[in-house]
């Protein structure tokens, strides 16, 4: 028998073979970013995709000083360092002449600077780190459909022996795609529109001389001064290896085969496009002679910007392309995706504990929809027009890019500011600082490295003796730790690092002995005088539900 909920997807009386905390639907970057999070805070979880292997395409390949920020806690980072290329600028061309050098140096307390890496590249990290976890993709495992009511999620899948389940879970998590099912399951609103371009991607190395490291994005202008063809080279790790997009030609174009859903985003069907399809266009706007080679990979794709109404339903979410698509100006849509999935994986993790209560999730749609607005209009504005026409200055504009400004100031989880505005409040980025030493390590250390593989918040206390607060912060699952501005006597059993450099002073500007409390995913909860210290965490544990 079966029967339908709320968003009409249909439930069947049928035996559940399968409990999970966290059935997640698709494994992709998001949908195992997501997995590693829960994974990482204890949480059970299911990650299941329709595909049975990776796909070898490098549909994204940007990776920003953000989303390094976040692995480097997870203890991911390095790896992903030693495998990824640097992106050190950009050079524009319009009609073969160089206008514009933007080069993508950021202040010198920001850890890592802009990376690529192929897609399936950062699949397989990250997939390698989840499966250390215990998660491990199911592949070849489609959701068909669900039904949630008010304890939890019964979804019904299709397994790659072609056997169908029934699972029953706790919560949900589309991160499957510009088509998701979970989206459409739920019924969302996914409003927006598609751009009537087609273009080609290729995957290819290119002989020419012009400096490694940085994209090259040349355009010929008509005599208007609208643009009217197109040729993007973005590095990747390997000489003289680029990804390649260019408008594709009319006998390519693959108009009449896309999307049934009505969502024209991603790799289109029809012909592939072959290495002389994308010389010629090099051929064209190249603004150095060059012969291309070794193409791994080519397609025809759409673009689309679109966002849903609301990231959540319930015990139903989505994240990443599954709630917000757009154009790939800045290589924002994998990184935002990512944070999506970390921004919900610690809340769900604590809800699951009984850290929280179910309140909690609500803060995920109050805190990513916002963003997800903004990325959506920003892209869209600087497909259109350039990243050189923002009317920001250039300082602003590369924070913005590198995620480094996203912040929750004005969320349900932000907490009474203190000190001065231009600090850094409850909501914003906790900044990384250098120049913290120990007795006994001869090297200083990086806030960084004092938070990584701490998976829980934790409480930072900066003042000359906090001996006496200590026991106010010892919040079950939360580290505490002490930062000095001068050496003084130890806290017993509490760590301790002293800002020899000053930066953590210069950066995060303390008014007199303050606290701060970092989130799981590296965003400040709470700052507040030590005096007050009882009241602002029991302020911010009432946030949390």
């Amino acid at each position: 028998m079966e029967g339908r909920n709320r968003s009409g997807a249909t439930c069947w009386e049928t035996p559940v073979t399968h409990t999970t905390d966290v059935l997640i639907v698709g494994a992709g970057p998001v949908g195992l970013s997501a997995a590693a999070e829960l994974g990482r805070h204890g949480a059970d979880c299911r990650l299941v995709d329709r595909l049975p292997a990776r796909l070898p395409y490098a549909k994204a390949v940007g990776i920003q000083p953000r989303t390094l920020e976040l692995w480097d806690r997870m203890g991911l980072a390095r790896t992903v360092v030693e495998q990824a290329t640097p992106i050190r600028g950009q050079l524009l061309y319009v009609n073969g002449e160089e206008t514009v050098r933007i080069e993508l140096t950021l202040p010198p307390e920001v850890p890592y600077g802009f990376a690529a890496l192929p897609q399936y590249e950062v699949e397989r990290i990250v997939e390698e780190y989840a499966n250390g976890l215990g998660t491990v993709v199911e592949r070849g495992t489609e959701l068909l459909s669900f039904a949630q009511d008010e304890d939890g999620v019964t979804a019904r899948l299709r397994t790659a022996a072609g056997a169908e389940e029934e699972v029953r879970v706790r919560y949900l998590l589309g991160c499957d795609g510009a088509h998701s099912t979970v989206r459409k399951g739920l019924g969302l609103d996914f409003a927006g529109g598609a751009f009537a371009e087609e273009y080609m991607l290729g995957d290819v190395v290119a002989d020419w001389d012009l400096p490694e490291g940085y994209g090259i994005r040349s355009v010929h202008r008509d005599a208007d001064g609208a643009t009217d063809d197109l040729l993007v080279c973005i590095p990747l790790p390997g000489p003289g290896r680029y990804r390649m997009s260019m408008t594709v030609p009319p006998e390519l174009s693959a108009r009449g085969t896309a999307d049934a859903d009505g969502v024209a985003h991603g790799p289109l069907g029809g012909r592939l496009p072959e290495l002389p399809d994308l010389q010629t266009v090099v051929d064209r706007l190249g603004p150095r002679a060059a012969t291309l080679s070794q193409l791994r990979w080519s397609s025809v794709f759409r673009i689309s910007h679109r966002i849903v109404d609301r990231y959540a339903d319930g015990r139903v979410f989505v994240a990443g392309d599954a709630a917000h698509i757009h154009p790939p100006t800045g290589a924002q849509g994998m990184n935002t995706g990512i944070q999506d999935a970390c921004n919900l994986a610690w809340k769900l993790a604590l809800v699951l504990r009984g850290g929280a209560g179910p309140a909690l999730l609500a803060s995920y749609d109050a805190e990513r929809r916002p963003v997800g607005e903004e990325v959506v209009g920003r892209t869209v504005r600087h497909a259109v027009h350039g990243m050189e026409a923002d009317p920001d200055d250039p300082a602003t504009v590369l924070l913005r890019e590198a995620q480094l400004l996203v912040g929750y100031r004005d969320g349900p989880l932000a907490t009474t500011p203190h000190g001065p505005p231009t600090a850094p409040q409850p909501g914003d980025r906790a900044p990384d600082c250098a120049g913290l030493t120990t007795p006994l390590a001869a090297y200083p250390l990086r806030l960084l490295d004092v938070l990584r593989d701490r998976p829980g918040h934790v409480v930072l206390l900066y003042a000359a003796d906090p001996t006496d607060l200590i026991k106010a912060v010892l919040v079950p699952g939360w580290d505490v730790l002490v930062i000095r501005e001068e050496a003084g006597t130890p806290v017993p059993l509490v760590p301790e690092y002293l800002d020899a450099a000053g930066e953590f002073a210069r950066l995060y500007r303390p008014d007199g002995p303050t606290g701060f409390v970092v989130r799981p995913d590296g965003h400040l909860a709470a700052r507040f005088p030590l005096t007050d210290t009882e009241t602002a965490l029991a302020d911010y544990r009432e946030a949390l539900g």
